[in-house]
């Protein structure tokens, strides 16, 4: 094995450290995008969630008469729970889990409605329109719908329904 000679080597770290500021440069938020403000993921999220509603609201070609139940159904979605107004770090454990037990049994409730809602709204749809409400709403492993993301291992339509443009 070769040792490098000192000119090299000196080369070779000064070019390195030429790099640096580039590498200062580089998105360091999730899967390599720009770092997201506060509160812009929700936010994204929320927009996908508007879009999938737009676009599944397309697919299923619902009836006059079916409307008020997608509305009732749109109108029992879950609200994001806003983030506490104080720092629970500071609280003793058990009143920061008495906290968490409260926030979940809110967060049940409102779940608990949406199911209704939704159990109101499937049994107003033809069997295709529950084929195409199915569809979009299945699950795989994981949570992921089924599918992969774009980027992901495998490919995949990154949860997009079959049937969208």
């Amino acid at each position: 094995m070769r040792i490098p000679s000192a000119p090299s080597l000196l080369f070779t770290l000064l070019a390195g450290s030429l790099a640096l500021p580039a590498l200062a440069d580089m998105p360091c938020g999730p899967m390599g995008g720009p770092m997201a403000p506060p509160g812009a993921s929700r936010d994204n999220r929320m927009e996908r969630h508007t879009l999938h509603h737009a676009h599944l609201h397309e697919a299923l070609k619902l009836t006059p008469e079916q409307e008020p139940a997608w509305q009732a159904l749109m109108a029992s979605e879950p609200t994001p729970m806003p983030a506490p107004t104080e720092d629970w770090r500071s609280l003793p454990t058990p009143e920061r889990a008495e906290r968490m037990l409260t926030r979940m049994k809110a967060h049940e409730a409102q779940m608990s409605a949406h199911v209704d809602a939704l159990k109101s709204f499937y049994a107003t749809l033809t069997p295709e329109q529950k084929k195409t409400f199915d569809a979009a709403h299945a699950v795989g492993p994981r949570g992921m719908k089924g599918r992969m993301g774009p980027g992901m291992m495998g490919g995949g339509t990154g949860g997009r329904m079959s049937d969208r443009p």
